[in-house]
């Protein structure tokens, strides 16, 4: 990916891998080292659409992940 102007505020966008929270079809799934661009003034993340199929293909097969975690969920009352 090459440098890019942010939409939002004009900086400059640089590629780098990052750790992603997906949820596809009520799966929760963390994918790490996905590369995106980032702008470096309010890292703002951009998505290659391939990179979108991609993560979605992962959350489909997760159930064969190399590695699980536990993670409590909360509600928040009134």
């Amino acid at each position: 990916m090459n440098a890019f102007e942010c939409e939002y505020c004009s900086g400059e966008i640089r590629p780098k891998k990052v750790t992603v929270n997906h949820s596809y079809e009520g799966k929760l799934v963390i994918i790490k080292d996905v590369p995106v661009g980032v702008c470096q003034e309010c890292g703002q993340r951009y998505y290659a659409a391939a990179t979108l199929d991609q993560l979605d293909i992962l959350a489909q097969n997760s159930d064969t992940a190399p590695e699980r975690i536990s993670v409590p969920i909360m509600v928040m009352s009134p």
